[in-house]
C-alpha cells in the first residue's frame, strides 16, 4: 500500500504466501481520504483568505453534494430555480463514493438503504435507475460456521446454547417488533414528547437490561458500524429505528443497493443538475442585505463569491462555527456538541473468495478491528471480475489523526490486513492481488445520548437566509435521513 504522494510500501509481513507472490508490484496510489488539507489550512487553522476575484448570481446555492445536497438541489431545480451546487471534492456523493477495483466499482462508504421514502423515490425517478435487494447477512461467532437468518425462532434455538442468553435475545426481538406505531422515527420532531424522549438515553445500559451477552456483542458491532460508536456512545432512539429493519417480513426487511453501491445513484442523478461546481471549497457562508452568499476557494487558489436568495448548507455542522459569521451563540454551542466518527474501509481484491459468495454482509463478532465484511460481488448485476472483501473499521475519535498521516494510515491498515488475511487458508492468502483503503475523518454523525432532545434541533435552525440539511439535522447517519433532510430544506428555502 503506497501513500498519496509518497514512494514507500508497507509490507504485510504476517502473511504466509509463496515467495513469488507480492502484494505490491509497482508504486501506485492505493488509498485515500476526502480532500482536507486546504480545508484545514483555511477553515480549521484560520488561514488568510484571498480577495474575491469573481461573483456568480443565482437563485439558490447548495453547499455539498451528498445525498442531502443533491436532493435539495434537484427539488429546487424542479421548481424552475437557478441552483448552483458547490462541492470541495472533484466528485459528488459525500459518503456515497466508490473506487474502480476488480474491473468495476466497489463502494467505499455507504452501501444500502432500507426505506423507499418519497425523496428516495424522486432520486430513483430522476436517475432512471432501479435498486436491487441485498442478499442476506450472516454472523460469524468464531465457531467456523456462519449463522444466517439469526433472528428466526429455529436459528436462535440452534445457535444460542445458553437458555438465559437466548431468552434475552427473544425478548429484545419481540420488544422491537411489538413497538408498532411507537417506533422512534425520523425526521426528528422539533421537540420529543415524553414517550420519545425516554429513548434518547445511552443504549448500552438499556440493552444490558435484556441480560444477553450475545445480544450485547451483536448490537455493539452493529452500533459501531452503522451509528459510529459503541452502545455506550449511542442512543436507544437511533438503535431501535435502525435495527427494526432486521425484523420485517419474516425476520429481515429488504435492504436496497446497486452494483457499485449507493454511488451508482449519485452518478445517475448528477447529470440532471444544470450547474455543478467541483473543486470549490466553501470557506465563508454569510447573510447579506439581499439574501446570502458563499465564498469558495478553487483549486487555483482564487476566491469566487456565489450570491443568492438563500443558501442551503448540506455539509457537516462541525464546520459551521468557523464558516458562518455571527451565528447565534446557542446554535454554535449545539453544533459543538454534535459528534462525528472517523473510520476506514479496507477492500481486499483476490482471485479466491475470502468471504462466503452468497452472503452480503458478514458480522465478525470476534474481531477487534472490523465489525463486518461486505461482499460487493454478491449484489445482483455486479460485474466485478475478481472477489472483494470490504472491511468496515470504525475508529475512536482520538484516532482521527491517523487518517491525516499517510504513514500512520498505511501502518494501521497493514496491521488490520495482516490480521484478517492470516485467518484465511494458504490458497486464499496467495490469491490476494490488491488492497485499497479509504479513510473518513468526519464521515458519520453519531447519535449520542441526549443529541435528539434539542441539540440536533438547535444546531439545525434556519439562520436568516441560511438553511441547513444533512443527516446531522437528525443526528442519524442514514441515506433516508439525508434525502429527507434535503427535501425539507428545499421546502423551507422556498417558503421563507
Amino acid at each position: 500500500m503506497v501513500g498519496t504522494g509518497a514512494v514507500y510500501a508497507v509490507g504485510i509481513s504476517g502473511c504466509k504466501r509463496p515467495a513469488e507472490v507480492t502484494l505490491v508490484s509497482a508504486a501506485k496510489r492505493n488509498f485515500g481520504t476526502p480532500l482536507y488539507k486546504v480545508a484545514h489550512a483555511l477553515i480549521r487553522d484560520g488561514g488568510a483568505l484571498p480577495r474575491v476575484s469573481k461573483k456568480v448570481n443565482c437563485d439558490y446555492v447548495v453547499v455539498g453534494t451528498g445525498i442531502s445536497g443533491l436532493t435539495a438541489a434537484l427539488s429546487l431545480q424542479a421548481e424552475g430555480k437557478h441552483v448552483v451546487v458547490v462541492e470541495s471534492e472533484n466528485r459528488a456523493g459525500g459518503t456515497a463514493v466508490s473506487a474502480n477495483l476488480a474491473g468495476s466499482k466497489v463502494p467505499l462508504g455507504s452501501v444500502y438503504f432500507v426505506d423507499k421514502t418519497p425523496e428516495i423515490e424522486m432520486l430513483l425517478s430522476v436517475g432512471k435507475i432501479k435498486p436491487t435487494v441485498c442478499p442476506d447477512d450472516a454472523y460469524d461467532f468464531g465457531t467456523g460456521e456462519l449463522i444466517r437468518d439469526l433472528w428466526s425462532d429455529e436459528t436462535l434455538n440452534n445457535a444460542i446454547a445458553d437458555s438465559s442468553d437466548r431468552d434475552g435475545m427473544y425478548r429484545f426481538r419481540d420488544y422491537v417488533k411489538g413497538l408498532g406505531d411507537s417506533l422512534p422515527l425520523y425526521p426528528l420532531p422539533e421537540t420529543l414528547n415524553s414517550e420519545l424522549a425516554k429513548f434518547d438515553i445511552q443504549a448500552e445500559s438499556w440493552v444490558k437490561k435484556f441480560d444477553s451477552r450475545t445480544l450485547l456483542t451483536i448490537l455493539n458491532a452493529y452500533s459501531r458500524s452503522s451509528m459510529g460508536g459503541l452502545l455506550q456512545r449511542t442512543n436507544v432512539y437511533c438503535l431501535l429505528n435502525f435495527y427494526s429493519s432486521e425484523f420485517g417480513e419474516g425476520t429481515t426487511a429488504n435492504r436496497y443497493t446497486f452494483p457499485g453501491g449507493t454511488s451508482a445513484l449519485v452518478d445517475a442523478v448528477t447529470p440532471s443538475l444544470h450547474d455543478m461546481r467541483y473543486g470549490q471549497l466553501a470557506v465563508r457562508v454569510a447573510n447579506s442585505a439581499s439574501g446570502a452568499y458563499v465564498d469558495c476557494v478553487g483549486a487555483d487558489g482564487t476566491l469566487t463569491r456565489y450570491e443568492a436568495k438563500k443558501v442551503i448548507f448540506a455539509g457537516g455542522k462541525f464546520q459551521v462555527s468557523r464558516l458562518i459569521e455571527n451565528l447565534p451563540t446557542a446554535q454554535k454551542l449545539a453544533c459543538s456538541k454534535l459528534e462525528y466518527a472517523p473510520y476506514m474501509t479496507i477492500h481486499i481484491v483476490s482471485d479466491h473468495p475470502l468471504v462466503q459468495n452468497n452472503v452480503y454482509d458478514t458480522w465478525n463478532l470476534t474481531s477487534e478491528f472490523e465489525t463486518d465484511v461486505v461482499n460487493p460481488r454478491s449484489v445482483f448485476g455486479s460485474t466485478l471480475d475478481k472477489h472483494v472483501a470490504s472491511l468496515f473499521i470504525p475508529m475512536d475519535q482520538f484516532m482521527r489523526v491517523q487518517l491525516q498521516s499517510e504513514e500512520l494510515f498505511a501502518r494501521r491498515a497493514g496491521e488490520i490486513v495482516d490480521r484478517f488475511i492470516n485467518t484465511r487458508t494458504p490458497d486464499q492468502q496467495a490469491s490476494v492481488r490488491e488492497v485499497y483503503c479509504w479513510g473518513w475523518g468526519h464521515g458519520m454523525i453519531i447519535p449520542t445520548p441526549g443529541s435528539h432532545s434539542g441539540i440536533a434541533q438547535d444546531a439545525s435552525r434556519q439562520f436568516e437566509n441560511i438553511v441547513f440539511a444533512n443527516t446531522d439535522c437528525d443526528a442519524s447517519p442514514s441515506i433516508e435521513s439525508a434525502a429527507q433532510r434535503g427535501g425539507l430544506a428545499a421546502i423551507q428555502a422556498l417558503s421563507t
